[in-house]
């Protein structure tokens, strides 16, 4: 911004940035910031790897500052899950099958993909899983292919990022998709790949629920 005087000391940049990543609630990049604050993004940079870690290594509290992709946002700690499922009882969301999981990791591994491509991975058709993921928010369009009929392009979201643990997709463990065992192998691999093995995303409930895998199979089906 032309003749912006607007200017901060270095001490104050900290709880600025803090109080923007609490009034944002969403993930914010860190360009905005540096345009708010009129400073430049190394500078921001800098000034969040340090709320990152003093939220990060504060015993005391239940929030982190976690760096998405270009963004910066401030989230709960893995560890405030169960208190937050008694706040937010009855869950949202039902918990998903290991089929959803396993398109979900289709989607993580190569996006972006079409729906065609997904199924050719799985072997049975994905649509109503698709759209679980979207509804849950760990998915989204990013576009069309440029191919007959132009499908949509699937790709995971920063809702993913932030609730698996990671900054980018970048960090997904480095192994081919059909090496995972089991969806446990997947999410003990994205939870070392976050340093943290207190995960926000378990299946612990979703594996004990084979007649909820076995009717969602079943509804696929129907749409083969």
């Amino acid at each position: 911004m032309e003749n912006d005087t607007f200017e901060l000391t270095y001490q104050e940049l900290s709880p600025a940035c803090e109080a923007i990543l609490f009034a944002s609630g969403d993930p914010i990049p860190q360009e905005r910031i540096a345009e708010i604050l009129n400073v430049d993004v190394k500078t921001v940079e800098e000034v969040m790897s340090k709320l990152v870690s003093a939220y990060e290594n504060n015993p005391w509290g239940g929030l982190l500052v976690r760096k998405v992709e270009n963004s910066y946002v401030m989230s709960t700690k893995p560890g405030m899950k169960k208190v937050l499922e008694r706040m937010f009882s009855p869950k949202m969301h039902p918990p998903l099958s290991q089929a959803s999981y396993e398109t979900l990791a289709v989607i993580a591994y190569n996006q972006p993909v079409t729906r065609a491509q997904v199924e050719s991975v799985r072997g049975v058709s994905s649509d109503s899983i698709i759209s679980r993921l979207i509804d849950r928010g760990w998915i989204e369009e990013c576009g069309n292919l440029d191919a007959p009929g132009r499908p949509a392009l699937f790709k995971t979201s920063k809702q993913f990022l932030m609730e698996f643990g990671i900054s980018s997709v970048d960090e997904l463990p480095s192994m081919e998709l059909m090496s995972y065992q089991t969806i446990r192998d997947l999410e003990d691999s994205l939870a070392k790949a976050a340093g943290n093995d207190d995960r926000q995303i378990t299946i612990e409930g979703i594996m004990e629920s084979s007649e909820d895998n076995e009717q969602e199979e079943a509804d696929d089906g129907e749409h083969n």
